[in-house]
């Protein structure tokens, strides 16, 4: 394989997007969804200040981390991480609640990623109205990095200086390769430090070191990664949400 030049991660990430981060767009509903009547929560709305008892006590009840996620360019495997426990129980809520039942992709890039959610349609408002508006406290490490197949939170950058992630915007990592002047430069301008292993990972496979420190990583994929490609290479509008939709039928948890 070629070695990637030390200017591509430069000349793409830092100067054709000045908006690096995965986050959520503002885009007009292409069309309606079908309505699925969603599963009502027996508790009160989810709040930033009851988010953390809710979602833990949500997630010793409700404990599966694998799922299976059937989108219009094929189906994919994932496996939630148990040592981010709020995200972990936060995804499988909004499984089992309806919410990703013909979810769009809002944002895909080429070489970095594919983001997914949002209430860009009438069933994902309604099962919103049912949760609760609401951030989740980042559970950011440095082993759960940005990986290929990484899957994990967007979040605003606006006034959120503890880094809280999004209650319903995700995206999977595509990437690509990063060299050590690359990781430098990203560690000044993030404030972060690469640990060796994340080093050598990003030198020898592809991923998305740029943003890592800024989101909390949650899972992965582990079988079907070949579909991120079709989702990702495909022609986009200027904010990157692809010009023929594409969406999530629907989400399986295995167990």
């Amino acid at each position: 394989m070629l070695k990637i030049s030390l200017y591509i991660p430069i000349i793409l990430f830092l100067f054709a997007c000045n908006e690096k981060e995965p986050k959520p767009v503002i885009h007009k509903t292409i069309r309606k969804a079908e309505i699925v009547e969603p599963v009502k929560p027996t508790y009160n709305l989810i709040t930033d200040t009851n988010v953390v008892a809710r979602l833990t006590a949500y997630g010793k009840e409700n404990p599966e981390t694998l799922i299976d996620i059937y989108t219009s360019k094929g189906k994919i495997r994932i496996k939630l991480f148990k040592d981010t426990p709020l995200h972990r129980a936060n995804f499988i809520l909004l499984a089992k609640a309806g919410y990703f039942n013909h979810a769009l992709f809002s944002r895909v890039a080429k070489k970095f990623m594919a983001q997914f959610g949002g209430s860009y349609d009438d069933l994902q408002r309604e099962v919103q109205d049912t949760i609760g508006t609401y951030t989740i406290p980042s559970e950011m490490s440095h082993h759960h990095f940005h990986k290929k197949g990484a899957i994990a939170a967007a979040r605003s950058y606006n006034n959120n200086p503890k880094k809280r992630s999004s209650s319903d915007e995700f995206y999977f990592v595509e990437g690509l390769k990063f060299s050590d002047i690359s990781l430098d430069h990203y560690e000044d301008e993030n404030r972060y430090t690469f640990t060796p292993a994340q080093r050598n990972y990003y030198k020898n496979n592809p991923g998305a070191a740029h943003i890592d420190g800024e989101h909390t990583v949650f899972g992965q994929i582990i079988h079907g990664f070949s579909v991120i490609p079709k989702l990702t290479h495909v022609d986009t509008d200027s904010q990157d949400w692809p010009v023929i939709d594409i969406y999530i039928d629907s989400v399986v948890i295995i167990k």
